[in-house]
């Protein structure tokens, strides 16, 4: 069959298909793959998680006064999420190292919220903004302070049943004993989801 056959062919049969009524027409769809001319149905949407757990490993730039040392530690986060990307979550993470003074030990207890942006099937970046507690513990002294944490998280997915969070950057600024202090967080996770939300 040359082209201009082709061609006409094809007209013949569009303008056939245009004048037959629409359930007539079903000979014209492409058949699935089980033979039966019906349209494939979407992908049902993969359920939400209630929440999830997050553990991992947390390393802190830690503002001693004046001066910085790195510490590192470990972190424990429930997640609940809620609806358009949003969620609320609490958060354990522990330091531990030593300055001038003797040995250190860092613990922040804080709850947030956080908003994902522009979120991707493999890819899921959320800002977040924390308050809480800080007990800083030095050569035997402790001390309390007011904590804002505030950064960026990223999530992909590994597995179905498993993630990886990673924050690159966390701003942390702490107010002990009447003094500002500024020190930076890195933290990586893996992230288990539990239950899942009706509808």
């Amino acid at each position: 069959m040359n082209i201009r056959a082709a061609a006409w062919l094809t007209l013949a049969l569009i303008s056939v298909s245009c004048a037959m009524p629409a359930h007539a027409q079903t000979f014209l769809l492409p058949l699935d793959s089980d033979g039966s001319g019906q349209q494939s149905t979407p992908a049902a949407k993969k359920p939400t998680p209630i929440g999830t757990i997050s553990v991992g490993y947390a390393y802190l730039w830690a503002d001693q006064g004046g001066y910085h040392r790195n510490l590192n530690g470990w972190l424990a986060k429930p997640t609940f999420n809620l609806a358009n990307g949003w969620a609320v979550y609490a958060d354990a993470s522990n330091y531990y190292g030593a300055n001038r003074k003797g040995s250190v030990n860092a613990h922040t207890y804080t709850l947030g919220v956080s908003k994902e942006i522009l979120p991707k099937p493999k890819l899921k970046p959320a800002l977040f903004l924390q308050m809480g507690d800080s007990r800083n513990s030095n050569a035997g002294s402790v001390v309390n302070a007011y904590a804002l944490l505030t950064g960026i998280n990223v999530t992909t997915p590994l597995t179905k049943w498993v993630s990886l969070s990673i924050i690159p950057a966390e701003y942390v600024y702490t107010h002990p004993d009447g003094e500002n202090r500024n020190s930076y967080n890195a933290k990586v996770a893996l992230v288990f989801p539990f239950g899942k939300k009706k509808g």
